[in-house]
């Protein structure tokens, strides 16, 4: 699909990785910069939810490139203040990952110059989910009904800011869940009408907990969408493999292999974008 120029790939370089170091030990940072050759490390966030999809795309890139993907598990489990990932993110990429995937390329990334994000792979959006089959949109939701949204995430921020925008009595009372199992819990037993979550959160559950196959999306106006565009972190140092993986992820949009994955994973949302 693409040609991929035979060229060493190597990591960001300790010197690189200075100015995201502080409080990292130096004994942990590998010096040596790493030959890949015709292969690169792909590392993934084990918490994250789109990680099985996320790999199915890196696969796919190094398919374009002529590149074996080797997987590399890599961290997670973060608090929701993001304590330690930055320094884990430093450490991982000094040491041992090409690229990062299933990271969000918005426009205000808290990554450093020291990173460089590809151009998104895919747009996956925030989705309101409930059981009752008399709702076709949040607006058919009375008022007195409480929702739920996933905490801390980018669906509950855009009800807030949606929210505080009405006149009193006008919004619904939102309770904010850590744990998108016992928000579904919490929909199908009427507790509350509905939930805002990622959509592939909402996969997730439908995939193993039949239970929640009664859940079904419905269009969330008049709260404005949000949505998450995914790429991958590679090292400002590697504007060569950054790129090649644009240009890759470029042709798997345009020939429909994105759009494949998403459909096989059952995701809402876009390729690219």
């Amino acid at each position: 699909m693409l040609r991929f120029l035979a060229v060493a790939l190597t990591l960001l370089s300790a010197t690189a990785a200075q100015a995201q170091t502080a409080g990292i030990p130096p004994e942990e940072l590998t010096n040596t910069r790493r030959l890949a050759g015709n292969s690169i490390n792909a590392c993934f966030d084990v918490t994250s939810l789109g990680r099985p999809f996320d790999e199915a795309v890196a696969k796919a890139i190094g398919d374009a490139l002529f590149l074996e993907v080797n997987v590399v598990e890599g961290f997670g489990g973060f608090p929701l203040n993001g304590d330690g990932f930055m320094d884990e993110l430093t450490l991982a990429m000094n040491n041992t990952c090409d690229v990062f995937m299933g990271v969000s390329v918005s426009a205000n990334s808290p990554f450093s110059e020291a990173f460089s994000l590809t151009r998104p792979y895919a747009t996956i959006p925030f989705v309101l989910a409930v059981s009752d089959p008399e709702w076709q949109s949040l607006g058919d939701i009375p008022k007195d009904r409480p929702l739920g949204t996933a905490m801390a995430s980018m669906g509950e921020m855009q009800y807030i800011t949606w929210a505080q925008q009405q006149p009193e009595g006008q919004s619904w009372v939102r309770y904010p869940y850590p744990d998108p199992i016992k928000m579904a819990t919490r929909v199908l037993d009427g507790t509350i009408a509905g939930m805002i979550l990622w959509q592939p959160a909402l996969a997730r559950l439908q995939a193993e907990r039949p239970e929640t196959e009664a859940l079904r999306i419905i269009d969330s106006a008049p709260i404005p969408g949000a949505a998450v565009s995914v790429g991958a972190l590679v090292s400002s140092r590697n504007g060569f493999l950054r790129s090649e993986m644009d240009q890759a992820i470029d042709a798997l949009v345009a020939d429909g292999t994105i759009d494949a994955l998403m459909a096989e994973y059952g995701y809402e949302g876009s390729a690219g974008e």
